[in-house]
């Protein structure tokens, strides 16, 4: 069985060759609130689907491709791995679709019905192992929208209760959750933190490494590792790591609960920071008092001054990515030629100080990238996208153009509506009959509350189409309105503008860059309308560079690459 997790995507060339010999997607999903409950873990999940997929439909394990959600919300429409196996429903991977029950697919009562009908009118069955739900019966219908407002609703209460429950716990003093605090361990029984004797020796010895001994962080992070120091989350101790320890305000006793939370913007989950006066002190034993705590922070600051920095500019700042790790890239590595000295994207996580056991170790290894070529490169490429929007536009829409389901979408409206018109016709015949004696009220109810009720269940259809149809609607206009957007910054792009400029004018539609070793890039756009299955590429060693580009820095580029 296929399995994949999260953002782990198929290319088009497997999707190819698996059609025809995928028979069902299974689909498993816990958040961070399910994580502990029985019979929620993704193996029970994937387990209990496909013992479904083998013994009731004869489908064989090498049939069945799995998605995995770790950490997704049920509320959340843009979780990565449902988008993905709509996707593949969509190109012809699968009969059925598998998910344990109602609320793994969905907590949200109205994305239940978007994501269910949507998977029906692709001609698939919807199986949940611990519900039944036939799509042509109103009742059965019923009970499913039922199940989604329960499931709705409760994971609310369960919020709002957990959210109260925790501020009232703070506000008196004590501690609704507490985190690995490196340097103390949780008391179960007091309900409060207490020192970790081993660890506060730890802490005491890098603040006079700091302080007595005018150590570095990283001269510190490699001095614990060469002893054999436990890390805080592992065995590699990170010049970060140490950092970042030795400022926490929490090692002066001061402990303030709620200092960030998280939301969703745009669909995604992201932690901010929320105002100071909303914050709730509780007090823990202190490792040291503020004074030394100044100390050791001017100290770093005064450490930090003695490090080069550069200081020139470059296109891709926040957006460049690593294709090896994933990791950001900045542009920090320089190198020396006969022609002069040029500037390197490179990955945070070949460059960041990290030691076990004494020696240096990198988290990601592979070639830099150079600014010059890299940003000439994507900024002639990004010119001429916005001097045709219109192309550019029809090209990026080409393969998830939905027209076709549109026009289905409509006739099942009409069909829909007609329906509606038939049943109320039916009714009104039974009232004429009521009203002329020819049939009792007990037969009257008898006749018109399966009307009624299927009258309910088309309505509710009905308002499903709707808002899709209106959805639809919403992102034409907003492929318009880009394109007029884009269009506005024609005559634009091509005055000498500055690096910042340059930069409001990607921060508008690109959201991430990831550069690979054989010199591409992939771009994500911010657009909605632009889905991640049709991410731009740019071939950079390709682009048109000028003279300067062949010199011998090629062949450094290469050594510094894989000199280390």
């Amino acid at each position: 069985m296929l399995i994949l997790k999260g953002d782990q995507r198929l290319t088009t060339e497997q999707i190819m060759t698996l059609i025809g010999k995928v028979n069902a997607l299974i689909y498993a999903r816990v958040s961070t609130t399910d994580q502990a409950k029985k019979g929620f873990s993704i193996e029970s999940q994937l387990e209990r689907c496909k013992e479904r997929a083998l013994s009731k439909f004869g489908y064989k394990e090498s049939e069945l491709v799995a998605l995995i959600e770790p950490g997704g919300m049920g509320d959340d429409p843009n979780r990565p791995a449902l988008n993905h196996a709509l996707y593949l429903l969509e190109k012809g991977l699968g009969k059925k679709f598998l998910v344990l029950h109602p609320d793994r697919l969905t907590r949200d009562n109205t994305l239940q019905g978007v994501v269910s009908r949507r998977i029906w009118g692709m001609g698939v069955d919807l199986e949940f192992i611990e519900f039944e739900v036939d799509p042509n019966n109103p009742e059965s219908m019923l009970m499913y929208n039922i199940q989604g407002s329960i499931a709705q609703y409760n994971k609310a209460k369960i919020l709002a209760n957990s959210k109260r429950g925790r501020l009232t716990k703070a506000k008196k003093g004590e501690f609704p959750s507490f985190k690995r605090l490196y340097g103390y361990k949780f008391n179960t029984v007091t309900d409060l933190p207490e020192y970790n004797e081993e660890e506060k020796e730890i802490l005491l010895e890098m603040k006079d490494m700091l302080l007595s001994k005018k150590m570095s962080s990283n001269e510190i992070a490699k001095e614990l590792s060469r002893r054999g120091v436990a890390a805080p989350n592992g065995k590699t101790w990170f010049q970060s790591t140490v950092s970042r320890m030795l400022q926490n305000e929490d090692y002066t006793g001061d402990f303030y609960y709620g200092k960030s939370k998280v939301v969703q913007l745009n669909g995604k989950k992201k932690q901010i920071s929320t105002p100071e006066e909303e914050w709730i002190l509780i007090k823990i034993p202190p490792i040291w008092d503020h004074d030394t705590r100044d100390q050791i922070i001017k100290q770093l600051k005064a450490n930090f001054k003695g490090r080069s920095r550069s200081t020139r500019d470059y296109l891709l700042k926040g957006k460049a990515r690593c294709g090896r790790c994933g990791g950001a890239c900045g542009s920090g590595i320089t190198s020396k030629t006969k022609s002069g000295v040029y500037k390197y994207y490179s990955c945070r996580n070949k460059n960041a100080k990290a030691y076990q056991n004494g020696r240096e170790i990198y988290k990601c290894q592979g070639k830099n990238w150079r600014v010059d070529i890299v940003d000439d490169a994507f900024w002639k490429w990004f010119k001429k996208l916005i001097k045709n929007p219109q192309k550019f536009l029809e090209q990026f829409l080409e393969e998830t153009s939905n027209e076709k389901s549109i026009e289905e979408i409509k006739n099942k409206v009409a069909r829909l509506e007609k329906q509606l018109e038939d049943i109320d016709s039916e009714m009104a015949n039974y009232v004429i009959l009521f009203g002329k004696g020819k049939i009792k009220e007990s037969m009257f109810d008898e006749l018109t509350k399966p009307l009624e009720l299927n009258k309910e269940h088309l309505e509710n259809e009905l308002d499903i189409l709707q808002s899709q149809l209106n959805t639809n609607k919403k992102a034409e206009d907003k492929n318009q309105k880009t394109i007029e957007y884009m269009s506005s910054f024609a005559e634009m792009v091509d005055k000498d503008l500055s690096m910042a400029e340059k930069r409001q004018f990607l921060d508008f539609f690109i959201e991430k860059v990831t550069l690979y070793d054989d010199d591409h890039m992939e771009v994500v756009w911010r657009s909605s309308s632009l889905n991640d299955e049709n991410n731009q590429s740019v071939d950079f060693n390709k682009a048109d560079r000028g003279a300067e580009s062949d010199n011998q820095h090629k062949r450094l580029n290469h050594l510094q690459a894989y000199g280390r």
